[in-house]
């Protein structure tokens, strides 16, 4: 009897042992957040420290992180967002992302500069 309950009180600790590590996992690395990424690195000089704004709000500017990385991200809360990307002289063109539940936790968007007959910024 007190051999079954040892092996009882180590499968037990195990087990909270291994859930203490998993929660600890998730929130070192962040995924328990929500994120909408901005890629400029198709137009990496005309977009450095453009204007984003995220639901009418500005946010921050996109900036390199590194020598090669045209990657910037931003923390928002789970629901529908309505982003913008805007240098001086392009206004940007709008686009929405959809994070949490089925959605994902994480949006990545394409920023590309429209040359044609006006300038302006795209999200795709």
């Amino acid at each position: 009897m007190a051999d079954g309950l040892r092996s009882l009180r180590w499968r037990g600790a195990i087990g909270v042992v291994g859930m203490g590590l998993l929660v600890a996992w998730l929130w070192m690395t962040g995924s328990t957040r929500h994120l909408i990424q901005i890629d400029y690195s198709w137009a990496r000089q005309m977009l450095d420290s453009a204007e984003v704004e995220i639901d009418g709000e500005v946010v921050g500017i996109l900036q390199r992180y590194g020598r090669n990385n045209f990657v910037t991200g931003f923390e928002v809360e789970a629901g529908e967002h309505e982003v913008r990307v805007s240098v001086d002289g392009c206004p940007g063109i709008p686009d929405t992302a959809r994070l949490g539940g089925s959605h994902g936790r994480r949006v990545t968007f394409m920023a590309d500069v429209d040359d044609g007959f006006n300038c302006r910024v795209l999200l795709r």
